[in-house]
């Protein structure tokens, strides 16, 4: 791992260490900015964005394996989150505060949660097991190399979205050390 290793360690111990991480990350407005618009415009997965920002703060960065080991998350994220998504977006425009529709597309925006939560369970595991995972590299390059590689090919019109993440997840996880 990192000079860190003992902390990291730690870190990977903790129930629910990564879904702490990814709400207190996501709570600053230039972090979920960033984020949805990386989903909405690149297909980028938000789990995945913030549990490579949580991997670089435990000194570690995905290895050439990390597409096999994040084949079956994704299907869940396929296969769960993101129906759940698309049907509470698609009620939007119709659910008027305090109609019956307002309260079912809440309820589904509380499913989707629970499956977000659910996939960054996954991904916390599969990190506690080191699969797809090793050490950072000086050769790896900063997170926003990592990103980039990891969205890669991204439409230049992203590169500022992920920029910002980069350096706001980099920056919050300075703070916290």
């Amino acid at each position: 791992m990192t000079h860190d290793s003992t902390q990291s360690s730690y870190a990977l111990s903790i129930p629910d260490a990564l879904w702490r991480y990814a709400l207190t990350q996501y709570a600053d407005p230039a972090v979920a900015s960033a984020c949805l618009d990386l989903q909405d415009r690149a297909g980028a997965d938000v789990c995945e964005l913030l549990w490579l920002g949580w991997l670089d703060h435990l000194g570690l960065a995905p290895a050439a394996s990390v597409t096999v080991a994040l084949a079956p998350i994704r299907d869940h994220q396929a296969r769960q989150t993101y129906p759940l998504r698309a049907r509470r977006r698609a009620l939007k425009p119709h659910a008027r505060p305090g109609s019956a529709l307002a309260d079912w597309r809440e309820r589904l925006k509380r499913a989707e949660l629970a499956a977000e939560h659910e996939t960054l369970v996954r991904l916390q595991a599969l990190t506690q097991r080191g699969d797809g995972m090793r050490p950072w590299h000086p050769a790896d390059g900063d997170l926003y190399a990592r990103l980039y590689r990891h969205l890669a090919p991204l439409n230049a019109s992203l590169v500022g979205s992920l920029t910002s993440l980069a350096k706001h997840l980099t920056r919050r996880a300075s703070a916290g050390r």
